[in-house]
């Protein structure tokens, strides 16, 4: 059978996506439209929502990009002139200094959206940093050389301040607006066993602003019985390599997924270099992805691979400097959000009977326990009546099993609905931190019903201080099921850094403004 018939023959068993199961989570995934049987020529898919060239979000992107950072400079150098009051001739050297170091680190400011669907702000921090701090020095040695009594340091440093805040603004912007466009969805295909796949798709479908659009999956043979209500059809007989490749050119797709039971099986270096050769992202997903999280580091021993996995050590001088950001951050915000804070309490007051703070006891680091602080977001007697919903908790189990969220429940006061809407109600927990019951970022902070379902590698989650904010807190909060949560509470005390604590402090800002998760 050639790879052509073959791959029109898979088309009648790709399997919709979330096709609709109602999930142990007791949550109803909703229908999408299975593939129809070829009849003729085939449209191509993805052509129902747009037809472009491969990698056009890379392509557009990459010259947006450029463009904001140009303006950047443009606009900080205008700044800069408006604020001294005088024009010095030796001023176009800041504007044209910055353009060949910008360009320069394209490798890393402008090719990582294309390929990485969760790069942003937080992620490209550490970089801008890097080129404004270049900058300024180049600046400083070429107005050196121009003339060495006249080097004007506070004019580099203000440029060098404008260009900071310009370029992440001005890239933010771009990102968002590029994330409205139907230019920048990429089509993907998953590819691998039922179970695998659906686990992936809903990671997908929690994240639309990653801009990947996967509506359908191949499913490998022999690995499965059916999910839920959807019958899984395998692959028809055993697809070789060449079927799969064909299969994605007839899709016409911009990504391809391989889930872990596809990446771990022998023999598949041929379909990995094939797909490659298409000119589309492939992603490869292996099945220890839950252990080692992206600490890992790549290089080379004479030409081979290897993943170097470092030890795990969260070191007192590196933890010492972790409670000097707590204490820093949390007195600041305390002072700086004291009007915010009354208002809050005020808002509580008046709206409903009950104490103005909730406490309640949580596990802390080392199996301690302390009182947790929240704004009082529901009734007086929330905790009395929980037994009577229990069966509204959309993660299923109850009040015992996994985690006990309610979308829309009834328990919740109209200014505590605006309070969990913006987080506002966590606020109290700037105490927490200060007390040192809590870190700005860490695990999220169990309640004991939830601390006794941890067992094995993931009672680790207790080596670190539970924290205001985290993974779980910037991927999603209650959408995430307990299970994912306490996997990636594992993941952050297993690749712990300072600089990893910064970039998720940034991210909780904009998850925040969004309301993501927040019930």
């Amino acid at each position: 059978m050639s790879a052509r018939a073959t791959s029109t023959e898979l088309q009648l068993h790709l399997q919709p996506a979330l096709a609709p199961s109602s999930t142990g989570s007791g949550t109803v995934i909703p229908d999408y439209p299975a593939p129809e049987p070829a009849r003729g020529p085939r449209r191509r898919y993805g052509e129902h929502h747009r037809s472009r060239p491969r990698d056009q979000r890379g392509h557009l992107l990459r010259r947006l990009l450029l463009a904001a950072d140009l303006a950047s400079l443009l606009v900080a150098f205008l700044v800069l002139e408006l604020a001294v009051g005088h024009f010095r001739s030796e001023d176009v050297v800041l504007l044209l200094l910055g353009i060949p170091l910008l360009i320069g680190h394209g490798h890393r400011l402008y090719h990582l959206d294309s390929h990485r669907a969760d790069y942003g702000a937080a992620d490209e921090l550490g970089p801008v940093v890097q080129v404004t701090t270049l900058w300024c020095w180049a600046a400083v040695v070429v107005l050196w050389v121009i003339d060495p009594s006249d080097v004007a340091i506070p004019r580099v440093a203000l440029f060098g301040g404008l260009l900071l805040v310009l370029l992440m603004a001005l890239r933010s912007g771009v990102r968002a607006f590029s994330r409205r466009q139907a230019w920048y969805l990429q089509d993907a295909l998953v590819i691998g066993p039922a179970s695998q796949a659906e686990a992936i798709l809903r990671k997908l479908e929690r994240h639309p602003e990653w801009g990947i659009h996967a509506a359908v999956y191949a499913a490998m043979p022999g690995c499965d019985p059916a999910i839920g209500n959807r019958r899984k059809d395998d692959l028809a007989g055993n697809p070789s390599d060449e079927d799969l490749i064909a299969l994605v050119k007839e899709l016409g797709v911009d990504r391809v997924m391989l889930a872990p039971a596809v990446t771990q099986q022998p023999g598949r270096a041929e379909l990995i270099c094939g797909l490659t050769d298409l000119g589309i992202h492939v992603d490869l997903i292996p099945s220890w992805s839950d252990v080692v999280g992206a600490r890992l580091d790549l290089h080379e021993m004479e030409g081979m691979p290897v993943l170097t996995i470092p030890r795990t050590e969260l070191r007192p001088s590196a933890l010492r400097l972790k409670r000097m950001l707590d204490i820093a951050v949390a007195s600041a915000a305390l002072v700086a959000l004291s009007p915010l804070l009354l208002a809050c309490v005020i808002a509580i007051k008046l709206d409903s009977p009950g104490p103005v703070l909730f406490r309640q006891r949580r596990v802390g680091r080392d199996d301690s326990f302390f009182a947790l602080l929240k704004f009082r977001s529901m009734c007086a007697d929330a905790e009395a009546i929980k037994d009577h919903i229990a069966d509204l908790s959309f993660h299923g189990g109850g009040t015992e099993n996994g985690m006990f969220k309610v979308r829309e429940d009834p328990r919740i006061t109209r200014v505590g609905a605006l309070l969990r809407r913006y987080s506002l109600d966590e606020l109290p927990q700037l105490v927490n931190i200060l007390r040192g019951d809590m870190s700005l970022v860490g695990p999220r902070p169990l309640i004991e019903s939830e601390d006794r379902q941890v067992e094995g590698r993931f009672r680790a989650r207790l080596g670190l201080t539970p924290g205001l904010t985290g993974l779980w807190q910037v991927h999603g909060r209650s959408d995430i099921p307990f299970d994912e949560m306490v996997s990636l509470d594992y993941l952050y005390v297993t690749n712990w850094s300072l600089w990893g604590d910064v970039k998720l402090i940034v991210r909780t800002f904009p998850t925040v403004m969004k309301g993501i998760g927040a019930y």
